[in-house]
């Protein structure tokens, strides 16, 4: 019973995650990737705060991916130290992010914007 379950949810992992087999041959999830696919397997879910960008890398420089939006749900991946942001969800002055998925789209969003639900 427990083999039935195991394969579903590893598909749903890893199309959460952006890995889709293609019909060309099998999908291969390699380095920080295979990371990303087991943390969202995982998931530590959060709600954002306020409606924010996530973006491709830990800056407010980065370019945007997609819009989070505020008390919607994602998932917690890991906490990194990246580019200092100000004015940001009530806070004057920090430089944390959070690697999150949200909605299938794996970026960075500020820390203080999002807490675990």
């Amino acid at each position: 019973m427990k083999k039935l379950l195991i394969a579903p949810l590893a598909v749903a992992a890893l199309a959460l995650a952006g890995f889709v087999p293609s019909a060309s041959g099998p999908a291969t999830v390699k380095g920080e990737d295979m990371a990303t696919v087991a943390a969202t397997a995982n998931c530590k879910s959060l709600t954002a705060l306020s409606t924010v960008h996530v973006r491709k890398s830990a800056s407010t420089r980065s370019t945007s991916l997609r819009l989070w939006y505020k008390g919607t749900k994602g998932c917690d991946i890991k906490g990194v130290d990246g580019g200092s942001y100000r004015n940001t969800c009530g806070i004057d002055s920090y430089h944390y992010w959070r690697k999150v998925n949200y909605r299938g789209t794996v970026g960075y969003v500020p820390n203080v914007c999002v807490k675990y639900s």
